[in-house]
């Protein structure tokens, strides 16, 4: 076999072997993508599903059947949260009522 033979044969050879290593590279990457991605979609499946236990706690605590002191105590800052919503909400729906140039009652000319 000639020189030129073998070195045809040897870079073929490398070729093919650097190929497969970026198919079996390129195939490990994709499994990774899924992978992360199944993770993802798992993990915000647990967090729909911690939001439904978090309301369903919350609304046992309003109906005053919620026995433990501890989850008791988690629900008050919500219902602190809630009632300034509310309020901002009102706010809002004053402001938006309210006639040009005039921000509430208080603010209101000749009263």
């Amino acid at each position: 076999m000639s020189a030129a033979r073998e070195l045809l044969d040897r870079v073929v050879r490398s070729v093919r072997e650097g190929a497969t290593s970026v198919a079996r590279e390129s195939e490990r990457l994709a499994r990774v993508a899924r992978v992360r991605l199944e993770i993802g979609t798992l993990q915000a499946r647990l967090e729909d599903r911690y939001t439904d236990i978090g309301r369903l706690v919350h609304a046992r605590y309003r109906a005053g059947s919620l026995q433990d002191p501890e989850l008791a105590a988690l629900c008050e800052p919500a219902e602190a949260l809630e009632a300034e919503i509310r309020r901002l909400e009102q706010e809002l729906a004053d402001l938006r009522s309210a006639e040009p140039g005039r921000v509430g009652p208080e603010h209101r000319p000749g009263e």
